[in-house]
């Protein structure tokens, strides 16, 4: 009498399902968001797409546009910010992509006047952009709207194309609450960039050490140069200018008795002038311009003028 087949094993009944489901979850976890853009211009030539897809990369796509029309698809991962250009455009036009049907109306000579449907997250950056620069202050409006909506995507990208419109010490806030999704775009890792290579010199902060000539094209470093058992006085100034001259000899005499070195920094003494690397270092933008820093090398104040220096007098 043969013998009855063996069921199969628990083990193994339940390793076929997981391969089974396997089998099926690959296509739908390889899939991304499929977009389609298709365009109208009424420039012609290659249309340059460039998609700012990851925390530090980028890459592009091109289409030579038919009699005005121009097309691109793709995928990605979620939602990021692309641009469009093609050579005789002024400034690219700024767009998201996600998944969906995306029309552009190209306005060449205007690109951000562009019309642009098919988008969800067009339409809020878009409404983003009109209230901002719609709004009476736009740095209020860009504090308050980073308060509200900390993980938007679309604020660092407005923040590092804002960045010369915004003081260090706000934009050093502002991109301190940048959220953890908004953390994942190309413009943040940008402006992470920019926080590491430009040293904070805002009041309460410690003064980052520089090099500078002296009139006989020495070399000198600021931590070298400094008071370190009192306040320095930086006086950046010129051999030309009266006034940085008036405000130099009233800041040294509002100090009279106290422990403040002076220390007269002379743009002209730089061969580069206006474009020494330690003027754009500490935002020097304008002369005279005066920065007094305590004993441990903090920051005081910015900018300060000489008869506040009176104020320092009756504190020592």
């Amino acid at each position: 009498m043969p013998y009855p087949p063996k069921p199969p094993k628990h083990g193994a009944r339940c390793l076929m399902q997981l391969f089974a489901f396997i089998l099926l979850a690959i296509p739908a976890t390889g899939r991304g968001q499929h977009y389609e853009i298709s365009g109208q211009s009424s420039l012609t030539g290659v249309f340059t797409l460039t998609i700012y897809d990851g925390d530090s990369t980028t890459h592009t796509l091109t289409d030579k546009a038919d009699r005005g029309m121009f097309f691109f698809s793709g995928e990605v991962s979620k939602p990021v910010l692309a641009s469009l250009q093609h050579p005789s455009m002024g400034q690219p036009l700024y767009f998201y992509l996600e998944g969906s049907e995306i029309s552009i109306h190209l306005n060449a000579t205007r690109p951000d006047a562009s019309i642009i449907k098919g988008s969800r997250t067009n339409s809020e950056y878009r409404y983003l952009m009109e209230r901002y620069y719609g709004s009476a202050d736009p740095g209020s409006f860009l504090r308050q709207y980073m308060k509200d909506n900390a993980e938007s995507i679309f604020t660092p990208f407005v923040l590092y194309h804002q960045m010369s419109n915004i003081d260090d010490g706000t934009l050093r806030q502002l991109i301190g609450q940048v959220g953890d999704v908004a953390k994942h775009t190309y413009h943040y890792t940008l402006l992470r960039r920019w926080l590491r290579e430009t040293p904070a010199v805002s009041e309460g902060s410690e003064m980052p050490d520089f090099a500078y000539l002296d009139s006989q094209k020495s070399r000198h470093t600021f931590a070298d140069s400094r008071n370190h058992e009192g306040y320095t006085l930086l006086m950046f100034s010129a051999t030309w200018c009266d006034r940085c001259q008036q405000q130099l000899e009233q800041a040294q005499k509002a100090l009279t008795n106290n422990q403040t070195q002076t220390l007269v920094i002379n743009i002209d003494d730089n061969p580069n002038g206006w474009d020494a690397h330690y003027l754009q270092q500490l935002s020097i933008n304008h002369i005279p311009y005066m920065i007094l820093v305590d004993p441990e090398g903090i920051v005081v104040a910015r900018d300060i003028q000489a008869w506040e220096l009176y104020k320092l007098k009756t504190k020592r």
